[in-house]
């Protein structure tokens, strides 16, 4: 029963607020007019149509006995006209709300015999009937009707109803307080810069704004001083691995020296992949990119380019995005195939508004329990120690997070046209 209630409750917090606000407020005003009405009116009408069930009497009493002409003098001093009423009035076309009714069934219910009575616009006429003669009794309206209830019932509306807005407007600022900072934590999340954020709202969301900055300024100096650290390293290191190929060039060619020198090559790699993987990447603008000239560049960069690659693109393909990341992650998804593929198939077509680039090998595969760790840094498929062939273990972890980066991302499957892996590039426009 709570599910299916839950299903018809909205989702966001400026409904939810705005439910929990109007709903005790609406509900108190409805039963406030209601008791109001049931109770008040109740007294209203019954006093003001025994009051006026009194005077008739009393007129008419006084018409039997004195004549007209007394009975006016007396109707004068109580504010009411009297007179003699030829006229013939259609009683169900004077009555039109739900309180004449009920003064005409109160007034009828005491006075003996028929009466029938005109509600006009100043005036309420009461038409009995003596000696065959049909009797105007003139009261003025405000009589039996009163118009505080009418008043009263406007002003709870308005008063409410102004109390609403101010109450709307109000939430309406807190839910865009929590609403930046939330969006301030994901662009963060994201590594966008993040132009303006100023704490603001309730003195909880001050709060939170103010720990979220805090945090912030912590992450930035920790990520900052790792790079500085890993540029140093890298620095330093390329220093000495430098020296150390001048003088293996000096020595005489043996296949230990050959050796020695590949593992030099390999931590020229690492250091550059490490390097790249803590390097903090400022994108400033998105520019139009043909897709088609990038893979030819990704290629014709790459040491695996004499393998058997093929590639399926329009020419006139574009994708308005940060060329440099892009690069960096074909080129990333091509050398993990490469090595692990001799034959390879570039493609990339766009459906309504998705661009899809994929990268398909002829490669072992990945197994479904490394589908989704090898995203995550320095996780390698393979358990050989030898560096040579299993890599540093950070090139898919980059492409995934420059690939966030321009609002893009990755997917891994099995590939349907060359039985290895198919690395997906999706960008929605």
């Amino acid at each position: 029963m709570i599910k299916k209630f839950k299903r018809f409750l909205p989702k966001k917090l400026l409904p939810r607020l705005l439910l929990i606000f109007f709903l005790p407020l609406i509900l108190t005003q409805c039963l406030a007019i209601f008791f109001f009405y049931d109770r008040h009116w109740e007294k209203i009408i019954n006093r003001f149509s025994n009051i006026a069930v009194n005077q008739v009497n009393l007129l008419i009493n006084e018409y039997e006995k004195e004549g007209l002409k007394k009975t006016q003098e007396i109707a004068k001093t109580l504010n009411i006209e009297f007179s003699i009423d030829k006229i013939i009035y259609d009683n169900s076309l004077t009555e039109s709300s739900f309180f004449e009714k009920r003064i005409h069934r109160n007034i009828s219910n005491r006075v003996g015999g028929g009466i029938d009575i005109v509600f006009e616009k100043d005036s309420v006429k009461l038409l009995p009937i003596v000696d065959g003669k049909k009797l105007s009794i003139k009261f003025p309206r405000k009589y039996l009707l009163s118009e505080t209830p009418t008043i009263l019932f406007l002003w709870i509306i308005s008063s409410s109803l102004v109390l609403s807005i101010i109450a709307f407007l109000f939430l309406r600022i807190q839910i865009r307080a929590i609403y930046r900072l939330a969006k301030s934590a994901e662009d963060f999340g994201q590594g966008k810069k993040i132009k303006k954020f100023k704490p603001e709202g309730a003195m909880e969301i001050r709060l939170a704004g103010n720990a979220f900055m805090k945090m912030r300024m912590r992450i930035n100096n920790y990520i900052s001083q790792r790079t500085s650290f890993l540029a140093g390293i890298s620095h330093d290191l390329g220093t000495i691995i430098t020296r150390i190929k001048l003088r293996l060039e000096l020595l005489r060619e043996q296949p230990e020296i050959n050796s020695i020198k590949k593992d030099v090559e390999t931590m020229q790699i690492f250091l550059k992949e490490y390097l790249d993987y803590s390097e903090k990447v400022n994108i400033k603008k998105f520019s139009k990119v043909n897709i088609l000239d990038l893979i030819k560049e990704v290629i014709n960069s790459s040491k695996y380019k004499n393998k058997n690659i093929s590639v399926v693109c329009k020419k006139t393909l574009t994708l308005n995005t940060d060329k440099n990341s892009l690069y960096r992650i074909v080129f990333n998804l091509f050398e993990n195939a490469s090595r692990y593929g001799n034959q390879i198939i570039i493609s990339a077509k766009k459906k309504s508004k998705t661009l899809v680039i994929e990268l398909d090998d002829d490669g072992p595969g990945i197994h479904p329990r490394h589908k989704e760790k090898v995203f995550k840094p320095f996780y390698k498929i393979d358990n050989s120690r030898n560096l040579n062939q299993g890599g540093s273990g950070l090139g898919l972890s980059i492409a995934n997070e420059l690939t966030k980066k321009i609002k893009g991302k990755i997917n891994l499957s099995d590939s349907k046209k060359l039985k290895g892996s198919c690395f997906s590039i999706i960008f929605d426009s």
